[in-house]
């Protein structure tokens, strides 16, 4: 996995990221046998941050998900208190398990800690 520092130096990579789709959509998207993997066939990557909720963890993760992987590219050193108040906020919405939507004061977090504002 890169460090922060690493990926803010990768505007390659800053530039892929899907700030709309939230994990459960990736999952679907991802998973062959998902009733909505046909809208997707021509989609052969996508990388994007979730919130793990895991075991009570709170942590901010760049994922690359494709068809046959899933991979954590990098961890985000976001505030305690915005993935406090995201969590709290997302309850119930953690599909696939442990794992939520960014919530948008997260997100805008993400956009301008990377540039990508």
């Amino acid at each position: 996995m890169m460090t922060w520092d690493q990926l803010k130096a990768r505007p390659d990579l800053i530039g892929r990221i899907d700030w709309e789709i939230t994990p459960a959509q990736a999952f679907e998207a991802f998973q062959i046998k998902s009733t909505e993997a046909h809208r997707h066939r021509g989609l052969g990557e996508v990388l994007y941050f979730y919130l793990s909720t895991w075991r009570g963890e709170r942590r901010v993760l760049l994922i690359e998900r494709t068809y046959t992987s899933s991979e954590e590219l990098a961890e985000a050193p976001a505030p305690a208190e915005l993935m406090e108040r995201a969590a709290l906020a997302g309850e119930g919405q953690d599909m696939p398990r442990g794992q939520l939507p960014l919530s948008p004061e997260l997100t805008g977090w993400l956009r301008k800690e990377l540039g990508a504002a």
